[in-house]
């Protein structure tokens, strides 16, 4: 028999709160030690494994990135399985505008089921940034930088030139805002920017 699929298929905002996927107890005895790997989905990482071990032993590790954990329950005697195991995720800010529905893995002593989130459609991302057309469909020349905005955090300066956004090139303003409405505010995109005859990368976090 293998483990009952999970009880719900949350809605994730991105970036937004956690929110946890529940799995039943599968009511089947085990012998002990048991291994728990779970994969979160596409867009998504675990925050939190919040795992009732009255009665056993658990060690809990979840990655640096949240994108695997791995539970391993121990006792000194087999025991029937019957407790439901919660897995927190969030989804990430870099999940695609559309959203839609990412499905990992949660495998429980060899059983495997999916884990599977829906992520919600977001608002196009933008920055408070004055920009004007370089010569010749050189890219897009920023004017100005409010010192409090997302741009100037990341370092961006009047009189850089965007060239591309995560690898899409900007000749122009129309093509700029073309390739930054695929992208949902609170995500950080890799700007491709010319200053003072360099090539750097900038990380941005896209605005409202």
């Amino acid at each position: 028999m293998a483990h009952p699929p999970q009880q719900n298929v949350p809605d994730l905002d991105a970036p937004g709160p956690a929110h946890t996927v529940v799995y039943p107890g599968a009511n089947k005895t085990r012998n002990y030690p048991i291994i728990v790997q779970i994969q979160a989905p596409q867009y998504t990482h675990i925050t939190d494994i919040p795992i009732d071990c009255s009665g056993a032993n658990c060690s809990i590790s979840i990655a640096a990135d949240g994108k695997s954990a791995t539970v391993t329950i121990t006792a000194n005697t087999a025991m029937t399985s019957s407790r439901p195991f919660n897995v927190s995720v969030a989804a990430d800010a870099n999940a695609p505008l559309a959203g839609g529905q990412y499905s990992g893995s949660f495998t429980y002593d060899s059983d495997t089921t999916p884990l599977t989130v829906n992520i919600t459609p977001g608002a196009p991302g933008n920055l408070q940034i004055a920009t004007s057309n370089a010569p010749s469909n050189g890219g897009v020349r920023i004017q100005s930088v409010p010192p409090t905005s997302s741009g100037a955090s990341a370092g961006l300066q009047p009189n850089d030139v965007i060239t591309a956004i995560d690898g899409l090139p900007t000749p122009n303003i129309g093509t700029y805002y073309q390739v930054m409405n695929n992208y949902r505010v609170g995500a950080t995109v890799p700007f491709t920017v010319q200053r003072g005859g360099q090539t750097i990368t900038v990380q941005v976090t896209l605005e409202p």
